[in-house]
């Protein structure tokens, strides 16, 4: 009586285990792949790029700008090397405002990375390859482009992923609410009471975590600022200066003990460039204004980093 009992409770427990088992199955095939494209992205020297089709020609190097206003930027030499049309101009200035530039723009009617392709894409073009030590690119993706998509640049892994779907929401340490700036998104930073808006801009190539000078005054320096270079701005030429924070600064989750920061007149807004940003996993979620960040495992910085 009680093997043959056994011997039932095994079967339904059997049978059970099938069925779960068959509807594992059949609600990952009825759920949606909602991957759109996934691409290599891959550094030479400082920029990391990935490869864009444009106007079903190329592949052609671009890199990705979340700093970036617009759709697209594309060099000069392709505008003419593919016969771009003029779309209109624009106008650009400096990080103050100052020293406006009349810019071109050109019409793309096909736009493409991996498998997702953007059509009739107003790009912005002029001589992106001015400065000689650095390496040559063809265009500049820009944040706009990406706003229908959860856009995923993985520097660790080296990819670039394009979903459809949303961020959970915010939890204030591994996924950050962020006010758009002028298209560009901005997270919170914490110097112990100070805190302060930055952007987050793959864009910057040479800095890390940049401030304004108003910020600084507010900060205690454990070192002495020092002139460490000069950049170009689409229309002037910047000097930065470079000092260490006593205090350390905290992005979500993320603790960065004593962080080295840059400041510049010019500017009036934070930063956070691609010399911090490439040890994460960056998520955007335009729709919702919501950003997540994954460190890299064992990854230490300016001083050392901590999250909890």
């Amino acid at each position: 009586m009680t093997r043959g009992l056994l011997s039932l409770l095994l079967c339904c427990a059997l049978g059970l285990a099938m069925i779960f088992n068959v509807g594992k199955r059949a609600a990952a095939a009825a759920r949606p792949n909602t991957t759109v494209a996934e691409v290599p992205l891959k550094f030479n020297g400082p920029v990391p790029l990935v490869e864009v089709m444009v106007n079903g020609k190329g592949p052609f190097q671009f890199t990705i700008d979340t700093g970036g206003q617009g759709q697209a930027r594309v060099d000069s030499s392709l505008v003419e090397s593919l016969g771009l049309p003029k779309a209109g101009q624009v106008t650009a200035s400096d990080g103050m405002g100052r020293n406006t530039r009349t810019l071109d723009t050109v019409k793309i009617e096909s736009l493409k990375l991996g498998d997702a392709q953007f059509k009739n894409v107003v790009a912005v073009t002029r001589n992106y390859n001015e400065n000689p030590r650095m390496p040559h690119i063809d265009g500049i993706l820009g944040f706009g482009l990406f706003a229908d998509y959860l856009l995923t640049l993985d520097y660790p892994a080296g990819r670039v992923r394009i979903e459809r779907g949303e961020l959970p929401q915010a939890d204030g340490a591994e996924i950050l609410s962020y006010e758009e700036t002028h298209g560009t998104p901005s997270v919170e930073l914490a110097f112990g009471d100070v805190k302060v808006s930055a952007h987050v801009d793959t864009g910057n190539m040479m800095g890390a975590i940049m401030l304004p000078s108003s910020v600084i005054s507010k900060l205690t320096l454990a070192s002495e600022p020092r002139v460490v270079g000069r950049v170009r701005t689409v229309t002037s030429t910047v000097e930065i200066s470079e000092a260490s924070v006593k205090t350390s600064m905290r992005l979500g989750r993320y603790e960065f003990a004593q962080p080295t920061v840059a400041f510049a007149e010019i500017f009036n807004d934070a930063n956070l460039g691609l010399r911090l940003l490439k040890n994460f996993a960056l998520t955007f979620d335009q729709k919702n204004h919501r950003v997540r960040f994954v460190k890299q495992a064992g990854w230490g910085v300016t001083g050392g980093l901590t999250s909890n």
